[in-house]
């Protein structure tokens, strides 16, 4: 057996059994409801492909995509993470150019041989089109929904990034000799202007605009404001006196305003800047950020 890693999963896949086994013992066929069914059926045996871990098969699923022209836009929680919030890497997310998804998915299905998955009703109701708009190519044997990882490709204009807001910067990996050394990563005020304008765009309770709120206030508290903590309860007078709150506040404040007049949120709409400084000062709260009428009201 050979020895575990940080990156090996305790739990397997139960292995089938011969047809004629007793009932208790057979493998209950997996269900859509808690597990990511191929979308299509699988042309070849792709069970070898699995013999690399997830992130090497990333590694080679996204130089295979640089090799054919496609830029690679870092989004999500490698995003978040590079920004300092402590999430978890289950996924692998990346924008793309909208007229270059096809093409990309088809060399991740064809080229790579991943499978592509579809996510369950559950997913989709919980998370809207953070599922909906995800090409979702799986990187495990896993199916199940705790197990499961994948590499998840969006249009780059669900966060509408301009070329202006991108620059090349080494990507975020574990591997020590990594065949994809770089990707396109936005400016500080690129995400939180790319985040505001998304949220505006989806009506209160819609849950792309839930998801935002919470990645808006872990990216003020951890990369903002500097908490190595995250959230701090403003009532303990005592912590936010050891952790230095109100100045904290302070400069997140100024350097908000310094994105203003360098105008590098992009705030040709007049509002952007208003509402991020608002909400850092403590004026607003995530949720009083604007929203869209629901469809039909």
């Amino acid at each position: 057996m050979r020895p575990l890693t940080t990156t090996t999963f305790l739990e397997e896949e139960p292995m089938a059994l011969p047809i004629f086994a007793p009932m208790s013992q057979r493998t209950p066929p997996k269900k859509p409801l808690d597990h990511f069914m191929p979308m299509y059926p699988p042309k070849d045996d792709t069970s070898n492909i699995y013999e690399f871990s997830p992130e090497e098969l990333v590694d080679k699923a996204l130089k295979t995509l640089q090799n054919a022209g496609i830029e690679l836009i870092e989004w999500s929680s490698l995003l978040h993470r590079r920004m300092n919030v402590p999430v978890i890497i289950k996924n692998f997310s990346y924008l793309v150019p909208d007229d270059k998804l096809d093409a990309a998915s088809k060399l991740l299905a064809d080229g790579e041989g991943l499978p592509r998955s579809q996510p369950p009703p559950l997913l989709i109701r919980t998370g809207g089109d953070f599922y909906k708009k995800a090409r979702m190519y799986r990187v495990t044997r896993y199916t199940s929904l705790a197990l499961a990882q994948h590499l998840i490709l969006y249009p780059a204009s669900f966060a509408s990034y301009a070329h202006s807001d991108l620059s090349p910067a080494p990507r975020m990996t574990s591997l020590t000799e990594p065949l994809c050394h770089t990707v396109l990563v936005p400016s500080r005020p690129a995400v939180y202007a790319s985040i505001l304008r998304t949220m505006k765009l989806y009506p209160r309770f819609d849950p792309v605009r839930i998801t935002l709120q919470s990645d808006l206030s872990q990216l003020i508290d951890y990369d903002l404001y500097g908490l190595d903590c995250g959230y701090v309860d403003i009532d303990d007078d005592e912590l936010c006196e050891e952790l230095e709150v109100d100045r904290r506040v302070e400069d997140a404040m100024c350097l908000v305003e310094e994105w203003r007049r360098a105008d590098a949120l992009r705030d040709q709409e007049g509002w952007v800047g208003d509402a991020l400084f608002k909400v850092v000062s403590g004026l607003w709260s995530v949720e009083d950020l604007p929203w869209s009428r629901p469809r039909g009201s």
